[in-house]
Parts: structure tokens; C-alpha cells; sequence
């Protein structure tokens, strides 16, 4: 249904209307002469026979009754009735195949004709629309006499039917013709659109430094994309600067960093009976934690900037997992966390065995942080066309669906679970695994957990 929804199909389905409009207006038109023209058609037939009437009522009433009643069976045949009256309106004349009921002659008429000496009236006749025409004449011995005469309007009925149905049979083919013609022209007319569109996706996947092509038509089309290359442009030099300025900072902060936890170290080896030693140990901590901030940072600035180079081998994942575990050895042991793996026989992995690490590492410490008290964290793998899979899973609160995409952006947590880091160890582990041409993703959980993480790269 969303193609139906697409300006090509908006665009052709105007199209098809504005044309059957058109075809509507066009046959409306026409229609309405040929009605004309079929009525003047018979109004003049009619003329020429009270006009052969008046020639013949010069002569005589008897031989305009005697040519009236020779001809009356082609005349029935044809649809052309006569009634002739005296002045006092009795009839002299009837064609048979009238009932004493059809072609009346009423006091209307006969006040009319005072004023005129032809009227015009519509008449059934026999079942069928007739045009009746009657007329008054007065002879040369002060006699009157009415004559009538009508005509069946069966042709410009039967021709009126024959021009709609031929009209409604070519409604369909039209209005499909047109609708056809509509998506040529919509589709010629969108192609720079496709285009466009084309040129961002691969703006948004490659990097802001491709640029869509004019095509130097100078239309309202190449105005946007001018528009679109400039937008890009200044997004490019904005993101540039943030990309230096994480960097560089990064850079200028990991050697005081290193120096304070040196020293804060050294005080902790020279003066271990110190009672003011435990703050030390703090200070030694939280620049531990600030070094991995800081390194995390510059290489998502690096990844940004497209300066990780990264030299593919086969990797064994059950020896990453395991160092990883041993570094969150502190969170099991404090949560009491039961830890379950099922790492036999994982194949290894085509990447870059450092960056593997760092992602399992912080996708390790994100579930054991988020774990409950004496929760359960569970790390299994599975290949899959190609790709092995590991699956990272606590019994934590569930992640809302709509928080699972903005989680593992930067500096982001689920609006649930308040952040216990700088929200970059997500989005580091999913930089990684896109550079390994991978994914990381938050599904559903199953078999009672409640945090599901799946780190995809491609098997060796």
C-alpha cells in the first residue's frame, strides 16, 4: 500500500482524474451538439411535411387526405403520424396505428395558435418520444384548418444511447491509458528526485565528503541539490571541528591522566599503612576510569575521521571472552552474579584481535553493571551464513523497544537504567563492529532474560 501513497502514483492518479475530467467535458460537449443537431434534423423533416401539407390543403381536404392515406403504412413504418382537423378541431384525419389519445389537440394549442401559427410540443407516442408539430391555416374561403404531424425521436434516441455506451466503454481504457502516461511522466519527472535521494543514502553510509551531481538544468530540482550539497558541506566542516576537538583533547588529556594515576599507584606501593592511603585508591580508580573514557573518545573520533586501520586475521573469541570476564571479575563477585557461558567450539572471527577484545569487554561490562543482585549474565554464540554471532544476556530490566537504537548511540542510556558511565562503551562496541562489517544489535530477550546484545562479524 505505500507505493500507492508515493508522489509517482499521486502524481498519475491527477493525471488519470484531470484527463477523464477533460474526457468528460470533451464528450459533455459533444454529446450536446449531436442532441442538437438530431433535433434540428427532425424539427426540419417535420417542417418539410406540413409544408407538403399546406401544398396540398390548396388544392383540396380530399387530397391531402388521399396522400396521407397511401402513404400511411411507410409513413407508421418511419414513425411519422398525421392527424388533420377542421376549424372546430374534429378530425378529418387519423393515422390508424394512433389511439383517439395520442396527439391531442387542446385548448392550449388553440389559444397559442391565435398568436402563431406553428407550435411546437413533445409528445409519447406509441411508447416513444415524438416531436409534434402543429399548424394553423387559413384558406382562401375563410376556412381553418389544423394540421398535425409527428415524428418518433427513435434514431436520435437509439444514436443518443449508441454515443454513451460507446463512451462508457472507453472510459476504462482511457482512464488506464492516462494513469499509464501519468507514471511515465511522474516517473520522468521524480527520476532527479530518485537520484538525490540515491546520492544522500550514500552520503549517509560513506561520509559527508560525496557530494550529489548537478545535472546543470538549472531547474528547481538542481537549486535543491546546490542546496542539499551545501547543507553537507557545513555539516562536514561542523563535524570536522567536534572530530578535531574530541580527538586533540583526547590526546592532551591522557598524559595528565597518566601521570595521576602513576603517582596516586606509587603513594599506594611507598605508604601502605597510611589510614589517608584509601583515598589514593580512589584517585587511582577514577583516572583508570577517566583513561578509558579519554581512550574510548579518541577512537571514536578516529573511527569518524576514518584513520582505523585495521589489519583482518582470524581471531579466537573464547580467549576474549575469558580475559573480559576476569576483568569484571570485581561486579560478579560484589552482585553475586551467576555466570553462565557457552563458548565450546566458537569459530574464530576475521578482524582485528584489540578491537575485538575492547568490544567484548565493554559489552561484558554493560550487562554485568545492569545485572541485577545475584542475577544471572550469559554469554553463547551461534554461526549464521557466515557470520558468527555472540550473544551477550542478563536478567536485568527489559530495554524498551523504542530505547534500543538510541541506547548505543553516544553519551545515551535508556530513560529506565541511569547511567553508571559515559554512555560511549555501546557506541564504541557498535563502531567496532560496523568496521568489521558487522553489527551490534538489542533484541528481544528469551529463556527469562531480560537484556539481549548481539555482536555479529564475519567468521574466519
Amino acid at each position: 500500500m505505500n507505493r500507492f501513497r508515493t508522489i509517482r502514483w499521486r502524481i498519475a492518479a491527477w493525471a488519470a482524474g484531470l484527463s477523464l475530467i477533460a474526457l468528460s467535458l470533451l464528450a459533455g460537449y459533444f454529446y450536446y451538439r449531436m442532441v442538437r443537431n438530431l433535433d434540428r434534423q427532425i424539427e426540419r423533416f417535420v417542417e418539410e411535411e406540413v409544408h407538403e401539407a399546406e401544398t396540398l390543403l390548396a388544392v383540396s381536404d380530399e387530397k391531402l387526405i388521399e396522400e396521407m392515406t397511401a402513404d400511411e403504412s411507410a409513413h407508421d413504418r418511419a414513425g411519422i403520424w398525421f392527424v388533420f382537423r377542421d376549424g372546430e378541431g374534429r378530425e378529418l384525419f387519423r393515422s390508424t396505428a394512433l389511439s383517439s389519445r395520442e396527439m391531442p389537440f387542446t385548448d392550449a394549442m388553440r389559444d397559442e395558435l391565435q398568436s402563431s401559427r406553428r407550435t411546437w410540443t413533445s409528445e409519447t407516442i406509441k411508447g416513444r418520444y415524438a416531436r409534434m408539430r402543429t399548424a394553423k391555416y387559413e384558406l382562401a374561403d375563410g376556412r381553418k384548418r389544423y394540421f398535425q404531424a409527428a415524428l418518433s425521436e427513435r434514431v436520435a434516441v437509439e444514436a443518443r444511447e449508441t454515443f454513451l455506451g460507446q463512451l462508457l466503454l472507453a472510459v476504462i481504457p482511457f482512464a488506464l491509458i492516462a494513469l499509464l502516461g501519468g507514471l511515465v511522466v511522474a516517473r520522468r519527472a521524480t527520476a532527479p528526485i530518485d537520484d538525490i535521494a540515491a546520492a544522500a543514502v550514500r552520503i549517509q553510509s560513506s561520509g559527508l565528503g560525496e557530494r550529489i551531481k548537478l545535472r546543470g538544468t538549472r531547474d528547481e530540482l538542481d537549486q535543491l541539490a546546490a542546496v542539499l550539497n551545501q547543507t553537507f558541506a557545513a555539516l562536514e566542516e561542523s563535524f570536522r571541528r567536534v572530530r578535531d576537538f574530541s580527538a586533540s583533547a583526547s590526546h592532551q588529556l591522557k598524559t595528565p591522566l597518566t601521570v595521576i594515576r602513576g603517582e596516586a599507584e606509587l603513594l599506594l606501593r611507598d605508604r601502605p599503612d597510611d589510614p589517608d592511603i584509601a583515598r589514593f585508591a580512589v584517585i587511582a580508580d577514577e583516572a583508570a576510569r577517566l583513561a578509558r573514557i579519554v581512550d574510548q573518545l579518541l577512537f571514536l573520533a578516529r573511527a569518524d575521521a576514518e584513520h582505523v586501520e585495521l589489519a583482518f586475521a582470524p581471531v579466537e573469541l573464547k580467549p576474549l571472552v575469558d580475559a573480559g570476564f576476569r576483568r569484571i571479575e570485581p561486579y560478579v563477585t560484589v552482585k553475586r552474579l551467576k555466570v553462565e557461558t557457552r563458548l565450546d567450539g566458537a569459530p574464530d572471527a576475521m578482524g582485528s584481535d584489540s578491537l575485538l577484545g575492547t568490544a567484548i569487554q565493554n559489552l561484558l561490562d554493560n550487562a554485568a553493571k545492569y545485572a541485577p543482585e545475584g542475577g544471572r549474565l550469559r554469554v553463547g554464540w551461534e554461526v549464521v551464513d557466515g557470520i558468527v554471532a555472540l550473544e551477550f544476556e542478563n536478567d536485568g530490566k527489559e530495554i524498551p523497544p523504542a530505547d534500543r537504537e538510541s541506547i548505543m548511540q553516544r553519551f545515551s542510556s535508556a530513560g529506565d537504567r541511569p547511567g553508571q558511565g559515559a554512555g560511549l562503551g555501546l557506541a564504541v562496541a557498535r563502531e567496532i563492529a560496523v568496521l568489521h562489517r558487522g553489527r551490534l544489535a538489542a533484541l528481544d530477550p528469551r529463556d527469562g532474560m531480560g537484556v539481549r546484545f548481539r555482536l555479529e562479524v564475519p567468521r574466519a
